[in-house]
C-alpha cells in the first residue's frame, strides 16, 4: 500500500464519518465531533430520542448543533489543493502515480468494480460504508462480458471490412476494365471515323476526277464545235458576199457571164450540203457518261441522307413510347384503347367537351410532353379499305354544311404545283404502291406528323407554322410538304409510309426521316419554350396513324 501523503492526512481530518465525503456545511454536536449539516439532520429525522454520536456514541441534543465556519474554510482549501495536485504534470507526480492509475480519494490501486453504482473502487473504497454492502467484483471479471461483446463485434467489423475491401477491389477491377474498354472504344471511334473520312475522301476524289474528265471532254468538244462553226460561218459569209454581189449585177453583166459559160448555179454548188449542222453538240458517249455520273451523284445523296437519318435515330436520340391523349382528340377521331393509333370516323364520337380538345381541327396531342433531352418516335400511315357506302358518307361530311376542311390553308394544298418540287427518292415498292393507290383512289387527303407547343390554340381553324407553335410534316398523295409562308413547300415528290420524328429540345431542332429507308427528310431549327408534345392530324376515313414503338 502506498504511503499516505501530507495531503492525504489532511483529507482524513475533513471527511464526514457519515457520508465519507468532504464536509459540507460542517456542524459540531455536544461531544465536539464534526459532521455535515445534512447528515446530522438525516440522523435526527430517522432516529427517535435520545440522539447519539455516530463516532463516540455520546448523546446530543438537536438544539445544540452549531455551525463551524472555520472548518468550512479549511475544507475548501484542502479541496482546492486536491484539484491542483490532480492537475499537476505527469512528470511531477510520484513514480507510483505515473506507473498506474490510482484511486483519486485514497491514492490506492483500483482492483474492484461496483455493479450497483457502476464505479471502479480501490480496497478502501470497497470497505467503506458506501460500498460495503454492494456487489463488487474484480476488474478483469467485470470487464470480461464487455470484452467478449467487443471481441464479437470486432470480429463482425473485421468481416465487414474484408467484404468491403473485396467489394472495393472487385469494383476497382470492374472500373479499370470498363475504362480500358472505353479507351478501346475511343480508339475504335477514331479509327472508324478515320476510315469513313478516308473512304469519303476517296469517293469524293473519284467523283471529282470523273467530273473533271467530263468537263475536259466537254470543253474540247465545245472548242471543236466552236472552231467548226466559226469556219463555216466565215465560209458562208464569203459565199454570201459573192452571191450578194452577183445578185446586184446588172442584167447585162449577169447574162454575159452566162454567155461566157459561167452558170450562176456553179457559185451555189461551191457550198455542198454537209452533215455538220445536223451533228449534236454533245456526243452520245459524253451524254451517256454524264447521265451515269448524275445517277451516281443521286445515289450518293440518297446514301448520305440515309446515313444521316440512321445516325440521328441510333446514336443521338432515345426512342420513346408515345401514347395519345384522347382528351385532346377531336370528336371525329377515334383513339385506340392503348393510345397507340387513331382513325378518322366521320362520326362525332365524344359527347362531352374538354377544354383541351381540338375543335374543329382533327388533331390530337401525345400524353407526355418534353422540356429537355433528345427523343425519337415513329408514325406509320396505314390505309384501310372501306365500303362504298362509308366512302360516300365521308364525302358528304367532307363537303357538307359543316365545311370544316374547306379553310383557306387547306385549299392551298389542293392547288400545289410542281414548281415547288425538289429531288426525291423512292424505291420500287413505293412506286408500285403509289400506282396502285392512284388507280384505286384510296389515298387520304393529307395528314400531319410532328410536334406542337402545349399552349397552341385549339379552337377554330389553325395555321400549322412554327410561329403558331407547330413543327409538322404534311403527307399527301402529292408528296411531303412543310408549312411555310405564304404557301407550303414541297420537299419530296412521294410520300413515305413511315416517318421518324426526332426532337432535340435543348438544341431547338425537329428532324424528320424516312423510317424505312433511314433517309433524312427535313429539319426545323427553332427555340422551344414550355412543353413540346407529339402531334398528329388526320382528315380521311381511309387512313390510320399508328405510333411506334
Amino acid at each position: 500500500m502506498a504511503a499516505a501523503s501530507p495531503l492525504r492526512n489532511l483529507e482524513d481530518e475533513v471527511l464526514c464519518s457519515i457520508c465519507l465525503d468532504y464536509l459540507r456545511d460542517p456542524v459540531t454536536i455536544d461531544c465536539g465531533h464534526v459532521f455535515c449539516y445534512r447528515c446530522v439532520i438525516k440522523v435526527c429525522e430517522s432516529t427517535r430520542q435520545p440522539l447519539y454520536c455516530s463516532l463516540c456514541k455520546t448523546p446530543f441534543k438537536k438544539e445544540n448543533i452549531r455551525h463551524v465556519w472555520q472548518m468550512a474554510s479549511l475544507v475548501e482549501n484542502i479541496w482546492r489543493m486536491k484539484v491542483d495536485e490532480e492537475r499537476q504534470p505527469r512528470e511531477e507526480r510520484t513514480p507510483e502515480q505515473r506507473a498506474e492509475k490510482l484511486c483519486g480519494q485514497h491514492l490506492e490501486k483500483l482492483h474492484y468494480y461496483c455493479k450497483d453504482d457502476r464505479q471502479i473502487l480501490c480496497v478502501m473504497c470497497r470497505e467503506s460504508q458506501e460500498h460495503r454492502h454492494h456487489a463488487a467484483v474484480l476488474l478483469e471479471k467485470a470487464a470480461q462480458p464487455y470484452r467478449s461483446k467487443i471481441l464479437n463485434h470486432l470480429k463482425i467489423l473485421k468481416g465487414d471490412r474484408d467484404r468491403v475491401q473485396n467489394f472495393q477491389s472487385t469494383g476497382e477491377d470492374e472500373i479499370e476494365a470498363l475504362l480500358t474498354k472505353f479507351q478501346n472504344h475511343r480508339q475504335d471511334i477514331v479509327s472508324v471515323f478515320e476510315q469513313g473520312h478516308q473512304f469519303l475522301r476517296e469517293r469524293e476524289q473519284y467523283l471529282l476526277e470523273w467530273l473533271e474528265v467530263l468537263e475536259q471532254e466537254l470543253a474540247e468538244g465545245r472548242n471543236s464545235h466552236v472552231t467548226k462553226g466559226s469556219k463555216e460561218v466565215i465560209r458562208l459569209g464569203t459565199l454570201i458576199s459573192e452571191l450578194e454581189k452577183k445578185a446586184q449585177q446588172p442584167a447585162l453583166e449577169l447574162l454575159q457571164d452566162i454567155k461566157t459559160g459561167k452558170d450562176p448555179s456553179d457559185i451555189i454548188s461551191k457550198y455542198p450540203r454537209k452533215k455538220f449542222w445536223i451533228e449534236k453538240p454533245i456526243s452520245p458517249a459524253i451524254r451517256k457518261r454524264a447521265e451515269e455520273f448524275s445517277d451516281k451523284l443521286l445515289s450518293l445523296e440518297k446514301g448520305l441522307r440515309g446515313f444521316h437519318g440512321k445516325l440521328v435515330r441510333d446514336l443521338e436520340y432515345k426512342t420513346m413510347k408515345i401514347i395519345l391523349n384522347s382528351q385532346t382528340a377531336n370528336g371525329y377521331l377515334s383513339v385506340s384503347p392503348d393510345g397507340k393509333s387513331m382513325i378518322f370516323t366521320g362520326l362525332w364520337m365524344n359527347k362531352y367537351q374538354h377544354s383541351q380538345r381540338f375543335d374543329p381541327e382533327p388533331g390530337v396531342l401525345g400524353s407526355k410532353g418534353f422540356t429537355w433531352g433528345k427523343v425519337y418516335w415513329e408514325v406509320k400511315v396505314d390505309r384501310i379499305w372501306w365500303e362504298a357506302e362509308e366512302e360516300e358518307e365521308a364525302m358528304k361530311y367532307r363537303y357538307g354544311a359543316r365545311g370544316m376542311f374547306s379553310s383557306s390553308y387547306l385549299g392551298r394544298f389542293i392547288g400545289i404545283t410542281d414548281a415547288y418540287s425538289s429531288i426525291g427518292y423512292r424505291n420500287e415498292n413505293e412506286e408500285l404502291e403509289e400506282q396502285l393507290s392512284q388507280e384505286n383512289g384510296i389515298w387520304p387527303k393529307f395528314c400531319l406528323v410532328g410536334v406542337a407547343r402545349e399552349s397552341v390554340v385549339r379552337r377554330g381553324f389553325l395555321n400549322f407554322t412554327p410561329e403558331e407553335g407547330f413543327w409538322t410534316l404534311q403527307l399527301s398523295s402529292a408528296g411531303a410538304y412543310i408549312f411555310t409562308s405564304p404557301e407550303p413547300f414541297r420537299i419530296l415528290s412521294y410520300c413515305p409510309r413511315q416517318i421518324g420524328v426526332a426532337l432535340d429540345y435543348d438544341g431547338g431542332k425537329v428532324t424528320f426521316i424516312n423510317a424505312r429507308t433511314q433517309e433524312f427528310i427535313y429539319e426545323f431549327s427553332s427555340s422551344f419554350t414550355g412543353k413540346i408534345f407529339p402531334f398528329l392530324w388526320l382528315n380521311c376515313m381511309r387512313s390510320r396513324l399508328t405510333l411506334r414503338p
